[in-house]
C-alpha cells in the first residue's frame, strides 16, 4: 500500500506540473519482490527510481527549431527598420533626389548661362548629398541598434548559463531524481536555445554540459563560462565596426551560425557592412556616392565657363575614407552658378556641352557614366531591392520556422509531454489496486481477529 501510496503520489505530481515548462512524465517503477517463504522472502512490490519520459532526440528537435526561428525573428526585425530607409518608389530619398538633379542639368542645358538653371543643379545637388548622407545615417542607426542588442543577447546567455550552472550544482548535491529541477534545466536550455546555436551533453548524474557551436563551453558542470561581444573596426578607425564573440579571450564568432545572436551578428557583420562597408570592401552606397560625386566632377572641371574660367567640382568628400563618402558627401562650400562651366571647350567649343553630359547620366550610354553597367538610378535601385529581398526572406523564414517550432514541440509533447487523460486512467488503477489491497489487508485482520477469539473460547 505504500508503494501504491508513492505511484499516487506521482501521478498527482504530474498532473499538477502538466502546464509547467520544461517538465515531462515521470513514472515510478514497481519492482517484483522476491517469494520464497522458505528463507524468508515473502514477496510483494517495492518502489524502485522515478524514470523520466524525456526524450533527448525531441528536445534536439525543439532546439534546432528554436535556433532557426530566433536568427529568423531577429533578421526580420532589423531587415524590416533597414528596409525603410531604402525608399523604392522614386517620390522621396535618393530616387527622388537623383531624379530633381537630372531635370535640373537638363534644364541647365537648355539655359545654360541662366543664373535660376544655375541654382537649381546647386540645391539639387545638396539635396542628392542629403540623401545619400541621411540613408547612410538610418543605416548605421540600424547598426547601432543591432550591436546594443548584441549586447543584451550576450548578457541574457550568461544568465541562462550561470543558472544552468547553478541547477547542476543543486543535482549533484542529492537531487538528481528531482523532477522540478530537471524541469527548470530544460526550459533553460529552451530558452537559451532561442538565444544562440547550442548543443547539450546529458551526464550521468543528471547534469548537463553546454557548448555553443559544438566546440564552445558555456557550461561545464557547476561552471559557465561567459561569452563577450566588442566592436572592431579591422585596424582601421574609418571602417564602420562589426562584432566580434569572444570566449575567454578568443574570437569565437565563426561558431555563433543561428539564434537571436547569429541573427544579430549576420546583419551587423555581412548586411550592413554591404552598404555602408569594411576592412574588405567599400560598401555599394560609398560606391554610388562616390561614383555619382566623381563622374560629375570629372565632366564639370573638363569644361569652361561661358567667360572662359575653368570648372570646379560641385561635390566633396573625406578623401582617404572610402568607407564614409555617403556620411561625407556633401557640396563644395561657398560654390556659386556663375562657377558651375557649361562649356564643353571641344574642340569644337559647345555652349551647353557639359550640361548636356550631365543630363545624359539619366540614361547613360558609356561605361564611363555607369556603375557595373548600370545607371546610378538603377544602381540604386539593386541595393534597395536586395535589401528588400533580404527582409522579406527573413519575414518568410520567420513564418516557416515559428510553424516547425510548433511541429517540434507538439512531438515532443506526444512522447514525453504530461496526458491528462492517460494520467487520469492510471490514478484510477491505482486507486482501484489501493482499495483492494485495504479491503485484502482488512479481511485478514479480520479473520485473525477471529481466529484469536476463536483460540481464547476454547
Amino acid at each position: 500500500m505504500d508503494v501504491l501510496e508513492q505511484v499516487m503520489a506521482t501521478v498527482q505530481n504530474n498532473v499538477a506540473n502538466a502546464q509547467t515548462p520544461g517538465y515531462v512524465t515521470q513514472t515510478l517503477q514497481i519492482n517484483a519482490s522476491m517469494f520464497d517463504p522458505t528463507h524468508g522472502y515473502s514477496g510483494g512490490i517495492l518502489a524502485g527510481n522515478i524514470q523520466s519520459s524525456r526524450s533527448l532526440f525531441a528536445e534536439n528537435s525543439v532546439w534546432s527549431a528554436n535556433e532557426q526561428l530566433g536568427s529568423a525573428t531577429q533578421q526580420s526585425t532589423s531587415l524590416q527598420s533597414l528596409q525603410q530607409a531604402f525608399n523604392v518608389s522614386g517620390t522621396s530619398g535618393i530616387p527622388a533626389a537623383l531624379s530633381q538633379l537630372y531635370s535640373a542639368f537638363s534644364a541647365w542645358s537648355a539655359s545654360p548661362s541662366g543664373a535660376t538653371a544655375q541654382q537649381q543643379v546647386i540645391t539639387a545637388a545638396q539635396n542628392v548629398a542629403q540623401a545619400i548622407n541621411s540613408t547612410a545615417a538610418s543605416a548605421q542607426t540600424v547598426n547601432s541598434q543591432a550591436q546594443q542588442q548584441t549586447q543584451s543577447v550576450v548578457g541574457q546567455i550568461n544568465q541562462l548559463s550561470s543558472q544552468i550552472a547553478s541547477l547542476n550544482g543543486q543535482i549533484e548535491s542529492g537531487n538528481q531524481n528531482d523532477a522540478g529541477l530537471e524541469a527548470q534545466l530544460y526550459s533553460n536550455l529552451e530558452s537559451l536555445s532561442n538565444l544562440v546555436n547550442i548543443s547539450a551533453q546529458p551526464q550521468s548524474d543528471g547534469t548537463v554540459n553546454v557548448l555553443l557551436g559544438g566546440q564552445v563551453s558555456l557550461v561545464s558542470g557547476t561552471t559557465a563560462t561567459a561569452i563577450s561581444a566588442q566592436n572592431t573596426s579591422g585596424g582601421n578607425a574609418s571602417n564602420p565596426p562589426v562584432q566580434q564573440i569572444l570566449s575567454n579571450g578568443q574570437d569565437v564568432t565563426a561558431k555563433v551560425q543561428s539564434g537571436q545572436l547569429g541573427g544579430l551578428l549576420q546583419v551587423t557583420n555581412t548586411v550592413i557592412p554591404s552598404l555602408l562597408g569594411s576592412s574588405s570592401q567599400q560598401g555599394s552606397l560609398n560606391q554610388l556616392a562616390q561614383g555619382l560625386a566623381d563622374r560629375v566632377n570629372t565632366l564639370l572641371t573638363s569644361g569652361q565657363t561661358s567667360s572662359g574660367a575653368a570648372g570646379v567640382p560641385l561635390f566633396t568628400y573625406t578623401a582617404g575614407a572610402p568607407t564614409s563618402v555617403a556620411q561625407s558627401l556633401s557640396v563644395v562650400s561657398g560654390i556659386t552658378g556663375s562657377q558651375l562651366a557649361a562649356v564643353d571647350p571641344g574642340p569644337p567649343s559647345v555652349s551647353n556641352g557639359i550640361a548636356d553630359a550631365l543630363a545624359g547620366l539619366q540614361n547613360p550610354s558609356s561605361a564611363a557614366d555607369m556603375i557595373n553597367g548600370q545607371s546610378y538610378t538603377d544602381f540604386y535601385s539593386s541595393i534597395a531591392s536586395n535589401v528588400g529581398s533580404l527582409a522579406s526572406s527573413a519575414s518568410s523564414s520567420q513564418t516557416t520556422q515559428t510553424q516547425v517550432l510548433a511541429q517540434a514541440q507538439n512531438a515532443r509533447a506526444q512522447v514525453s509531454g504530461v496526458s491528462l487523460n492517460a494520467q487520469a486512467a492510471s490514478l484510477l488503477q491505482y486507486q482501484n489496486a489501493y482499495q483492494a489491497s485495504a479491503e485484502a489487508f482488512n479481511t485478514i485482520r479480520n479473520t485473525l481477529s477471529y481466529l484469536l477469539q476463536t483460540l481464547q473460547s476454547a
